[in-house]
């Protein structure tokens, strides 16, 4: 498996971006795994940024069969963690989830675009908090304030 090359970085870029190599090989896997290589860059340097803060537990939980991640070009938000995806719901009929889902992180191309970065970062770690959490504790309680305080736990 090749971890860094030329498009990616190298080992050394990440320590400087204060991202530990391990957390950016986990990264690098997660990223090819929800097909994001294809993303505008403002997404792609915004998400290794925000997962490379996660401890390597939390990066290992995301790797869960269950957890899609898509981008859309103009959904009018910038992140959204929908849960559980249930096949009958409009979201599930609209963007056609794999089976298998039931965690799905949809990523707004166009939002990221107009906000700025800060706030998308902090859109992405407030939904990847949420979903942390219900992959951890399908039943556990998932407001806002469980979902950051489970972002904060997660964090290296």
């Amino acid at each position: 498996m090749r971890i860094f090359g030329p498009e990616l970085g190298r080992a050394a870029d990440f320590e400087r971006k204060g991202v530990k190599v391990e957390a950016a090989a986990y990264v690098d896997f997660l990223m090819d795994k929800w097909q994001m290589r294809e993303c505008s860059d403002r997404i792609l340097g915004c998400l290794r940024r925000v997962l490379g803060e996660l401890t390597s537990e939390a990066l290992l939980a995301l790797r869960d069969p269950k957890l899609e991640v898509m981008v859309m070009p103009e959904p009018g938000f910038s992140v959204w963690a929908y849960f559980p995806v249930h096949r009958k719901r409009s979201i599930a009929r609209k963007l056609t989830p794999k089976p298998a889902t039931r965690v799905l992180i949809v990523l707004g191309e166009e939002q990221f675009g107009k906000q700025s970065v800060r706030r998308s970062a902090n859109d992405l770690r407030h939904h990847f908090g949420h979903t942390l959490l219900y992959l951890r504790s399908p039943r556990a309680r998932n407001d806002c304030v469980d979902a950051e305080r489970e972002w904060r736990a997660s964090r290296a």
